[in-house]
């Protein structure tokens, strides 16, 4: 899981993970086209800049997704991110939702989510690590270790 990355977590292997949201969305193929689908979202202040996002489509599999927490929530304020990731806030048939842009190798998916629990989720990670404390707890040393030994081993 992407929240393991050694030498780069928090100290200690007490970090608290956050109960995953779990939201129904839609992926909009066009304003008359919906496929509903699951996304859950994950945080731990093991990797505190991060929110993973795994999407559950119907068919079956996962799709993972590492966004940044600023940008995720930044994205229910207002429109945000460039390159593969864009959101923005909005409303769809009288709900307050945020939509979500994701691009990768030539292809691109919209999807639309529900923006209240997303921004209290993520109030609730603010709660875990604090805005700007989000570096207190990392472990410099181990990340610069692991770093030089990176270099070492390359060939």
């Amino acid at each position: 899981m992407p929240y393991e990355k050694p030498g780069l977590s928090a100290r200690g292997r007490s970090a608290h993970r956050m109960r995953p949201l779990r939201l129904h969305i839609e992926r909009i193929l066009c304003p008359s086209v919906r496929i509903p689908l699951t996304a859950e979202f994950h945080y731990t202040e093991a990797d505190p800049l991060v929110v993973l996002m795994e999407l559950h489509p119907a068919e079956g599999g996962v799709v993972p997704w590492v966004l940044s927490r600023d940008l995720l929530f930044d994205g229910t304020e207002e429109p945000s991110g460039v390159g593969d990731v864009r959101l923005w806030p909005s409303i769809a048939h009288g709900r307050r939702v945020v939509h979500m842009k994701l691009e990768a190798h030539g292809r691109s998916c919209l999807l639309e989510m529900d923006r209240g629990r997303l921004e209290e989720w993520l109030l609730e990670t603010f709660d875990l690590v604090h805005p700007g404390t989000e570096f207190h707890k990392m472990d410099w040393a181990a990340g610069v270790a692991a770093l030089v030994e990176g270099k070492r081993n390359q060939p």
